[in-house]
C-alpha cells in the first residue's frame, strides 16, 4: 500500500479595496502554481512532499470550498489544516483570497511509498472562479512514481560556430521522454534571431503546434536547429518547448552563433541636417557638420576599408578621415566586451546646400562584417537663414537625489527670425535612472510617476532627479523656418550633479531583458528593505523592516521624525529606482540591506505572452553614506516570485573615519 497526505497553509492579506464587498464588475481569478503534485521515483519507505500555490490574479475575492481528496488507485487519508500563529487548525468551510492579494493559499501533499507500483489521484477544490472548470470545480492531479511523461533535452545549449552569410547551419536537438506515461509537445517557439528556425521530418514549426508531437515512454525523437543568416554578426535565441511534463511544462533550449564573427552597428542609421545655411560655393568651409559612429558589436575586430558617399551632387562629404593606402583599413576596432560599451569611432560628415531645396544622398561603410557595406541615409535642406542660438538660463545645479528641476531655455534667441521650439534630451545619467523632462507631473507629489510629455512649444520643462549622480541634459532649439541650432552653438547643456545629504542612502534599480519596454505601466515588480537590528531575522511585516508597506516606521526616539528612515519611491512595474534614506542613523546598530521579488510574471502589455511565466531579472544595489557611494552590488540575478536578495549589512557609528562599516553578503534565498 500507499500513502498520501495533504496540509495546507495559508496566508491572508487583511487589506481590501472595497468598502462594502465586491463589486459587480470585480471577478475572481484562480491560479495554481504548479497545476499537478508530481512525484519522482522514491524507494520503499521514502516520505516526500510536493506544493502547490494558489493565486487570486482578479480584483474580486476568491473563495475555495468543499476541498477533497480523491484518492484514485491509493490508499491513504487526507488531512487539512490551516496554519494559524504557527499551529495547524481545522479550516473553515470557506477560504479567501481577497482581490488584489499577492499571497498564495499553499496546499502540500505528502506522499509515502510502501509498494513499487505507481500512484495517481487528485486534489479538488469548489472555487468561485467559473472560468477555472466546470462550473469552478478544479481538479489538481497527483502523480507519483512517474506514471506521466518526463522530458530529457539533449543538448541544452546550442553553438553553430560561425556561419556565413547566405549558408545554413542544422544541428540535432535529441528530446527523450524518461518518464512512465506519454510525453506530449504542443508548442515550439524560438524568441530571438528571426535566423534561427525549428525543423521535424523535414517541416519547419513555430508556436502552437496544429498536431502535438507524442513521444511514447522511453522513446525519443531529434528536431533540427536551423541557422541561416542574412548578415555576419553574432546572434542568440531561445527554443521553448512547452510539454505535458508536469514538473517543466516550459524547457529552454540556449541558440547561438558566429559568437566570434565581426559585426557593425552605425548609430543613427541616418544623418539629417534639417535646414542648413546655404554655401557660397563648393570649397568654402562649412558650418553644417554631423556626426555618426561605426561600433564593433561582435567578439573579433572589426576591420572599416572605406566609407564613400553617393548622390546629391556631391552636397555631402566624409570629413577628416585618414589618408591610407589601398589594401589598407581605415581604422580598425577592437571586439566587443561583455558588460562594457561597444568599442567605436566617430566619423564627420559635411553638407555643402548652394541652393535653397531638399538634399539626399547615402554613405556606404565597407567593412568585414559583412559583403554588402552598411548604408547610413544623408538628409538636408539648403536655406538662407541663420542658425537659432540656444541658451539656459541655469547651466549647472548641485541637488540631492529626488529634487525636481526647472529646465529653462527662455534666453535662447535667433538672429534672423523667432525661437519657436525647445527640445530637452538627456544625453548622460547614472545607470538605473529612467527620468525624463516633462510638461508637467501627473502627481507632484509623486514625481517618479512621470507625467506628461514636454511640450516642445514651451521653453521650459521639468525633471526629477531620481538617483544620486551626475546628468547631463542638453537643448537643442528650432526657429520659425525649421532651422535646428547648429555649429558653434549646436546645443546648451545643462549640469546636474546629484549628492545624497542624508547620512545613509539607498537606492535599487533592476532590468528585465524580456520587457520591450521597462518605462510603461507594466513591467517587474522588485522591493527594497532596510532592515533594523531589532527586527532580528524577519523581513517584512514587521515595524522594523522599512519597504513599501512599511514605509516611513518609527525608529531610534520615539516620536522624533528626524532618526526615521523613508522609502522615497515605490516603483511597481519596471527597471525602479526604488530610494530608502536614514538622516540619523544609531551608533551601534547594523543595518540589513535586502531587496524582494514581488512579482516577476507580467505580459509586458502583449497580448502572446503568458501572464504566468516568470521572467529574469537583473538588481543592482547602491549604498551611500554621507554622500560618498561606498558599496555597488551589480546585476544580481533572480528570476521567481519572493526570491530575496540580501545585499549588506551596514554597521554604524560616529567615528567618521572608521565607520560605517559594509559587510557584503550577496546571497538569494528563494520563496523566503
Amino acid at each position: 500500500m500507499k500513502t498520501l497526505w495533504i496540509a495546507a497553509a495559508v496566508a491572508l492579506s487583511s487589506g481590501c479595496s472595497c468598502d462594502d464587498g465586491l463589486s459587480t464588475t470585480d471577478t475572481p481569478e484562480f491560479r495554481a502554481n504548479p497545476q499537478v503534485f508530481a512525484f519522482g521515483r522514491l524507494a520503499l519507505g521514502d516520505v516526500e512532499e510536493e506544493r502547490v500555490e494558489v493565486f487570486n490574479d482578479g480584483q474580486g475575492a476568491l473563495l475555495l470550498g468543499d476541498i477533497r481528496l480523491d484518492d484514485g488507485s491509493s490508499a491513504g487519508e487526507l488531512e487539512l489544516f490551516v496554519e494559524q500563529d504557527g499551529a495547524l487548525v481545522a479550516p473553515p468551510d470557506t477560504l479567501e483570497i481577497p482581490g488584489g492579494d499577492k499571497e498564495p493559499i499553499v496546499f502540500v501533499v505528502r506522499y509515502s511509498a510502501t509498494d513499487e507500483r505507481p500512484d495517481s489521484g487528485a486534489v479538488r477544490i469548489l472555487t468561485n472562479d467559473g472560468s477555472a472548470g466546470e462550473e469552478g470545480d478544479v481538479t489538481l492531479p497527483i502523480q507519483s512514481g512517474n506514471a506521466g511523461g518526463e522530458i530529457l533535452i539533449d543538448p541544452r545549449s546550442v553553438d553553430f560556430g560561425e556561419i556565413e552569410a547566405g549558408q545554413e547551419g542544422i544541428e540535432g536537438i535529441r528530446i527523450t521522454n524518461t518518464g512512465r506515461g506519454d510525453l506530449t509537445i504542443t508548442r515550439l517557439q524560438i524568441n530571438g534571431s528571426d535566423d534561427f528556425s525549428i525543423r521535424y521530418q523535414g517541416e519547419t514549426l513555430s508556436g502552437q503546434l496544429a498536431t502535438p508531437l507524442v513521444v511514447a515512454s522511453s522513446e525519443k525523437i531529434e528536431l533540427e536547429a536551423i541557422y541561416a543568416p542574412q548578415v555576419l554578426g553574432p546572434d542568440s535565441g531561445e527554443l521553448l518547448i512547452e510539454s505535458s511534463d508536469p514538473v517543466e511544462p516550459l524547457a529552454a533550449v540556449n541558440l547561438r552563433a558566429n559568437g566570434a564573427a565581426p559585426c557593425i552597428a552605425i548609430v543613427p542609421d541616418d544623418v539629417d541636417f534639417g535646414s542648413s545655411l546655404i554655401v557660397e560655393d563648393r570649397g568654402a568651409p562649412t558650418p553644417n557638420r554631423r556626426p555618426f559612429s561605426i561600433e564593433s558589436c561582435g567578439t573579433t575586430p572589426l576591420r572599416v576599408s572605406r566609407i564613400e558617399v553617393e548622390g546629391a551632387d556631391d552636397a555631402f562629404e566624409m570629413l577628416e578621415l585618414p589618408e591610407v593606402a589601398e589594401g589598407e583599413a581605415l581604422f580598425e576596432l577592437a571586439g566587443a566586451t561583455p558588460d562594457e560599451d561597444f568599442p567605436s569611432e566617430q566619423v564627420m560628415v559635411g553638407f555643402w546646400p548652394l541652393e535653397m531645396r531638399a538634399y539626399g544622398a547615402t554613405a556606404k561603410v565597407y567593412s568585414n562584417a559583412s559583403v554588402a557595406p552598411v548604408e547610413v541615409s544623408l538628409f538636408g535642406r539648403g536655406v538662407q537663414n541663420a542658425c537659432p542660438i540656444p541658451a539656459v538660463r541655469r547651466d549647472e545645479f548641485d541637488v540631492p537625489p529626488l529634487e525636481i528641476i526647472t529646465l529653462d531655455g527662455t534666453p535662447s534667441m535667433d538672429p534672423g527670425g523667432q525661437v519657436q521650439r525647445y527640445e530637452w534630451t538627456v544625453v548622460s545619467r547614472p545607470d538605473g535612472s529612467s527620468s525624463e523632462p516633462v510638461e508637467v507631473f501627473e502627481n507632484p507629489t509623486r514625481p517618479a510617476d512621470g507625467g506628461l510629455e514636454d511640450d516642445t512649444d514651451t521653453p521650459t520643462a521639468f525633471f526629477f532627479v531620481d538617483l544620486a549622480g551626475d546628468y547631463e541634459i542638453e537643448l537643442r532649439v528650432f526657429d520659425n523656418l525649421g532651422q535646428v541650432s547648429c555649429d558653434p552653438t549646436a546645443v546648451a547643456t545643462v549640469s546636474i550633479h546629484a549628492v545624497p545629504d542624508q547620512d545613509l542612502h539607498v537606492q535599487l534599480v533592476w532590468t528585465t531583458p524580456n520587457d520591450p519596454d521597462e518605462t510603461d505601466a507594466t513591467g517587474t515588480d522588485v522591493d527594497l528593505h532596510l532592515r533594523h537590528a531589532m527586527a532580528g531575522e524577519v523581513w517584512g511585516h514587521d515595524p522594523y523592516d522599512c519597504y513599501f508597506r512599511n514605509s516611513g516606521p518609527d525608529w531610534g526616539v520615539e516620536g522624533d521624525p528626524s532618526d526615521n528612515p523613508s522609502l522615497d519611491i515605490d516603483d511597481t512595474n519596471g527597471a525602479g529606482p526604488e530610494n530608502i534614506n536614514l538622516s540619523d542613523p544609531e551608533p551601534g546598530v547594523t543595518y540589513d540591506v535586502g531587496a524582494i521579488y514581488f512579482r516577476s510574471e507580467s505580459t509586458f502589455g502583449l497580448a502572446d505572452i503568458d501572464p504566468r511565466e516568470e521572467h529574469l531579472s537583473l538588481l543592482t544595489v547602491r549604498i551611500f553614506a554621507r554622500g560618498d557611494l561606498l558599496a555597488e552590488v551589480v546585476d544580481r540575478e533572480v528570476d521567481s516570485v519572493d526570491d530575496l536578495w540580501h545585499v549588506a549589512r551596514v554597521t554604524w557609528c560616529e567615528d567618521f573615519q572608521r565607520c560605517p562599516e559594509i559587510e557584503i553578503v550577496d546571497e538569494v534565498t528563494e520563496g523566503f
